[in-house]
């Protein structure tokens, strides 16, 4: 199995379209790569020159053209995300801003329909129907933009902060 392994992740090419290249058939190919069946001459020298190919690219340099328009890909997309991940900090900001106004708002009106139901000088009957009706809306919204929402958009927005500090980190070494 370590010469399958081996030859088969160092070449990147199927059994099936290796075996074609090599012209055996696949069961040949297969069987040569557990060790079980040697391969015929022909074959031999194709795989040796296949291999000598791959060495040969590993020895040289790297194509200055090709590596430059490759960082500039890659500095391309750095920007690129930078910029989502602002947009998404900002948003979540936002949002986070909005769930605290509105979770504030809401313990306010708790505490008013709380002090006037605990006075009770409702002059009318809709008066003391509306008191509970508000509470409980109020309370909905408590729940809705509760302490444990606020914490996960902080965690999101100290995540994306985070996100945006390696993104920059990694664009400077680009």
């Amino acid at each position: 199995m370590k010469k399958e392994e081996n030859v088969g992740a160092l070449l990147g090419i199927p059994q099936e379209e290796m075996a074609i290249l090599l012209q055996v058939t696949r069961a040949q190919w297969s069987m040569f790569l557990s060790g079980k069946r040697s391969l015929p001459t022909a074959a031999v020298l194709k795989l040796t020159e296949m291999l000598t190919i791959v060495k040969e690219a590993e020895a040289e340099a790297p194509d200055a053209a090709a590596l430059k328009e490759n960082e500039a890909r890659i500095k391309k997309y750095l920007e690129e995300e930078i910029i989502i991940n602002q947009h998404k900090q900002h948003v979540t900001a936002d949002q986070l801003e909005r769930c605290k106004k509105r979770y504030q708002s809401a313990q306010n009106a708790v505490r008013i329909a709380d002090a006037l139901i605990e006075k009770g000088q409702q002059t009318y009957t809709w008066q003391e129907e509306l008191l509970p009706l508000i509470k409980s809306n109020a309370q909905d919204v408590l729940k809705k933009n509760s302490l444990l929402v606020q914490e996960q958009y902080n965690i999101k927005l100290l995540v994306l902060q985070q996100e945006e500090m390696v993104l920059r980190e990694r664009l400077l070494r680009k």
